[in-house]
């Protein structure tokens, strides 16, 4: 008991001292009032808390200035740990265990109401009115709301909407990479004029000025000049033609540019053209409008796969693809079928900034997503349009109408694949990290049922906004989550089936019993890979939002700032400025 008490004493001076110097921070339910249960026991979180699944309501800073209250964290967990099992083994009935949870359930709701009450009684202070799915935090002079979402929830936008209004801020942070927003936005909306390529024409004695859709690969001969006559194939219009013919047989462009009528692959288009000679491929639009796409040439992992196949290379497209508009185009086309003399084009390759990924980095790509289940559980919901991520789109034009630059902070996904890996690779770190996720497991079950004032609740959060989801959404997300499970427990015996294997082979396992060796192993892969899967998907990513939004925030002076994320990273992100402010710093390895 005097250890005990020793520890409980050490442990509530360390709160204190870290309660004198934390800046204000509240939950969507708090004001200034002081945090109530399970704070932090050092200033900089441990590992431990943000490498489990459950744990959506902590940050994952590493606590290498102070060991002993990072060992003291270990102790706690570990103590709380063997009490928790201990009361399970001790509950033999069902009807007891049942009970518990309704206990549980029922106080961590009076709790919540608790929490209300003080709201109601102590006023807000400075803090602006919020939805409840919001936290507030003040610090280094910035005030910032981390708005919490659930990204198939109808009451996501209304809620971005109304922190936008209350906070009018200076900058928005949207957890999306630019890449993934480009895909969102809405299709009616044509490319920009900035976005398009500039050609000169010659037709005949006339020069006309063309803006054209690029495709996506151009950029790999940025400031390359290309010009020649331009050649239009009655035999092959749409350029298409692969099978059984020789180069140049078909089509005859040797250091001339292709005409081609739209149809069909832009990038097999490229590569016929370039098996001929060609220097690049103008193809005719047969429709008014450009197609509503930042670029041209992007396509599913299944046709890449296919064209590579059909033409034996993995790359890019050799030659660039330009799409004309369809006036111009059947201007131009007109006059070479009429073979007037002197019709060229000329232009420069602009440079682009819009990603470029090559095959073999989207199957790893792909490989990464399908082991994580994210994109297994993606897959499915935007299979049956369920909509996905609407918060994102309100947040930018909400941004827009404040004046407000919009930001995305989240990690792409090349990094996000990354993480993935090198999360969960066999490393001792990795096991470490991996065995304290689950010693903390009871302590952060308490702060996800019941949540102190200076973080959101997460729990409440998903409740509300699972609430304002039809039917429909409720049916597709449970079906989404279920095969995404199922997909990584089917890796996972797979893996436990070679690793059984291997055992046996070397004679460490029997060869009789070898289900149950199977299973024992799987169970061990799984407790290591689910806690590291977290890591990737949700840890490290609040990390690199972290230093992104305080990198953009001494970059802009920005003094009002709205975070738009999903609920698992909402209190990462807050822990993050409360015990580290918005300072950025450049040591820091990020993850972009």
């Amino acid at each position: 008991m005097g250890r005990a008490a020793g520890l409980g004493a050490l442990w509530r001076g360390s709160v204190r001292a870290r309660e004198a110097q934390q800046p204000l921070l509240h939950g969507g339910h708090g004001d200034d009032c002081e945090a109530l249960l399970l704070p932090p026991l050092c200033d900089k979180v441990s590992p431990i808390a943000a490498s489990c699944s459950a744990s959506a309501t902590l940050g994952t800073a590493a606590c290498s200035t102070c060991p002993w209250p990072s060992f003291l964290d270990f102790v706690v967990d570990c103590s709380a740990c063997v009490a928790v099992v201990a009361t399970c083994m001790s509950i033999t009935l069902r009807e007891h265990l049942l009970a518990a949870a309704s206990l549980a359930f029922v106080c961590a709701a009076v709790w919540r109401l608790y929490l209300q009450s003080l709201t109601r009684c102590g006023g807000g202070g400075a803090r602006p009115t919020l939805p409840y799915t919001c936290g507030w935090i003040a610090a280094d002079g910035v005030e910032l709301c981390v708005v919490a979402t659930l990204h198939v929830s109808p009451r996501a936008p209304r809620d971005v909407e109304a922190a936008v209004e209350a906070l009018r801020p200076d900058a928005v942070f949207i957890e999306i990479d630019d890449d993934r927003l480009n895909e969102m936005r809405a299709a009616e909306a044509l490319p920009r004029p900035g976005d398009l390529q500039p050609i000169q024409v010659s037709l005949g004695g006339c020069a006309i000025s063309v803006l054209a859709q690029r495709a996506f690969w151009n950029a790999d001969a940025e400031g390359e000049r290309i010009s020649g006559e331009l050649c239009f194939d009655e035999g092959d219009a749409q350029c298409m033609s692969l099978t059984g013919q020789p180069a140049g047989s078909k089509c005859h462009f040797p250091g001339r540019l292709a005409l081609a009528s739209r149809g069909g692959s832009f990038a097999l288009k490229a590569h016929v053209a370039a098996r001929a000679g060609a220097t690049a491929v103008l193809v005719v639009n047969d429709r008014p409008q450009l197609p509503p796409t930042m670029r041209l040439g992007e396509s599913s992992l299944l046709e890449d796969l296919w064209l590579a196949f059909r033409t034996g290379r993995s790359g890019f497209p050799p030659i660039p693809v330009l799409l004309l508009p369809q006036a111009e185009g059947e201007r131009i086309l007109s006059a070479c079928r009429r073979r007037e003399p002197a019709v060229s084009a000329e232009f420069r390759i602009l440079p682009d900034e819009f990603p470029r990924t090559s095959l073999r980095r989207r199957i790893c790509q792909s490989l990464g997503l399908l082991l994580s289940g994210v994109g297994v559980l993606y897959g499915i919901i935007q299979c049956f349009a369920v909509d996905l991520g609407e918060e994102f789109i309100i947040a930018e034009k909400a941004a827009h109408e404040q004046g407000a630059p919009c930001i995305c902070i989240d990690v792409d996904i090349n990094g996000f694949c990354r993480n993935v890996f090198s999360a969960v690779a066999l490393t001792p770190n990795n096991l470490w990290r991996s065995l304290r996720a689950w010693v903390a497991l009871p302590r952060i079950v308490i702060q996800v049922m019941f949540p102190s004032r200076d973080r959101v609740d997460s729990l409440g959060v998903v409740l509300l906004h699972s609430a304002s989801c039809r039917l429909r959404t409720w049916i597709v997300v449970l079906l989404a989550g279920v095969s995404a499970v199922a997909a990584v427990a089917s890796m996972l015996w797979f893996c436990g089936g070679g690793s059984t294997g291997a055992l046996s082979g070397v004679g460490v396992a029997p060869t009789h019993g070898r289900g149950e060796v199977q299973g024992v192993v799987m169970l061990l892969i799984e407790f290591y890979v689910m806690p590291r899967l977290y890591e990737a998907v949700a840890s490290a990513r609040d990390e690199a939002m972290y230093q992104r939004i305080a990198t953009e925030v001494a970059r802009r002076r920005a003094r009002r700032l709205v975070v738009v994320v999903g609920v698992a990273h909402a209190n990462g992100i807050l822990q993050r400025v409360a015990t580290r402010g918005l300072r950025p710093m450049a040591e820091a390895e990020v993850v972009r």
